[in-house]
């Protein structure tokens, strides 16, 4: 009986060896899984919790070196400095041969340059307005201004519906790139996600940087009165201390895209305002135009702006107005 139950023992832990040599096993193969990875823009927020709701634990700077080690939809669990967070996945790029966790490698441009092409034609950049979460950090309102805004503003929101404009604004600015594509242009966009800290000024530049040849900034409205509604678009005035010399082809560009929106959608068209104040437009190098899309505080323009189908008639007239611009 000593010796049955010797060998009973034995067996057992001879079993137990095994179970402990393949767990290690596999656990070496999803050790080796872990990549190095780094950031591929400036401010990449490094949060607590894969959610936008997340802490940010602090934000990256472009070339960051990071231990990737594991992946969920668009969220990466990372490995920084020893700690322990994620990261959203469309800022993040496998990093070259040499560097070390926390280091930074050569930094890339502030937005990754994306293009999306069918055929090569014109070049727009789309600017999807605002971010899911504002930055109150200051920049300078244009080239030498004195004058100093925050980087990006939260922006309003539905009413009625509950969206927020900045999920509005790349909701549609992910279609008209699908359109504006299918009609043979080369499309940029300064933002795909909403896990992003790109101020007002860094998205011109970035227009500039990878030479588009109009820039459209995709927006909503908000006003007190609730009855208020239509759409409108924003234009440099021939005064403007920095870009006067772009105001009247940004004034037409806006008009075109104005009119091409209004006969897709059937919104009121409020007409093309000057505005000298805006970031986004005093740091342009090339014809720009803000497209107020219709007002979130409204319930009529709210809930057709917010339904799929009508974002889709949307881009559409955006791209109407884009093709009239490049026809003249």
């Amino acid at each position: 009986m000593v010796t049955e139950n010797k060998n009973r023992v034995l067996t057992f832990a001879v079993f137990l060896m095994v179970i402990i040599a393949l767990f290690f096993c596999f656990g070496r193969v999803a050790y080796g899984a872990e990549k190095q990875m780094v950031t591929s823009g400036s401010n990449v927020r490094f949060r607590s919790d894969p959610s936008l709701d997340g802490n940010i634990i602090i934000n990256l700077p472009a070339g960051t070196l990071l231990t990737e080690t594991g992946r969920s939809g668009e969220w990466a669990s990372v490995n920084y400095n020893g700690q322990s967070g994620y990261v959203n996945t469309q800022f993040i790029k496998e990093a070259p041969a040499g560097g070390s966790e926390g280091t930074t490698a050569a930094a890339p441009d502030t937005v990754p340059a994306a293009a999306f092409s069918a055929t090569g034609g014109h070049i727009v950049c789309i600017d999807p307005g605002h971010q899911g979460k504002g930055d109150n950090t200051k920049e300078p309102n244009g080239p030498g201004s004195p004058v100093m805004k925050a980087r990006v503003a939260g922006g309003t929101h539905g009413t009625t519906s509950g969206l927020k404009e900045y999920e509005l604004t790349l909701a549609v600015g992910q279609l008209l790139k699908n359109e504006l594509i299918s009609r043979g242009y080369t499309v940029y966009m300064t933002r795909e996600s909403h896990d992003v800290n790109i101020s007002n000024m860094e998205r011109a530049q970035y227009a500039s940087r990878v030479g588009a040849e109009v820039s459209v900034r995709l927006h909503a409205n908000g006003a007190s009165n609730s009855g208020t509604n239509g759409a409108l678009a924003l234009a440099p005035s021939a005064s403007n201390p920095y870009v006067a010399n772009l105001a009247a082809p940004s004034q037409n560009l806006s008009s075109k895209v104005l009119s091409g929106y209004c006969a897709a959608t059937g919104f009121a068209n409020k007409g093309v305002q000057a505005n000298d104040t805006m970031t986004g437009i005093n740091w342009c190098t090339m014809p720009v135009t803000i497209i107020e899309m219709g007002f979130m505080t409204n319930p009529g323009d709210d809930a057709n702006m917010a339904n799929p189908a009508f974002q889709a008639k949307m881009a559409k007239g955006i791209a109407d107005g884009i093709d009239a611009y490049f026809a003249k």
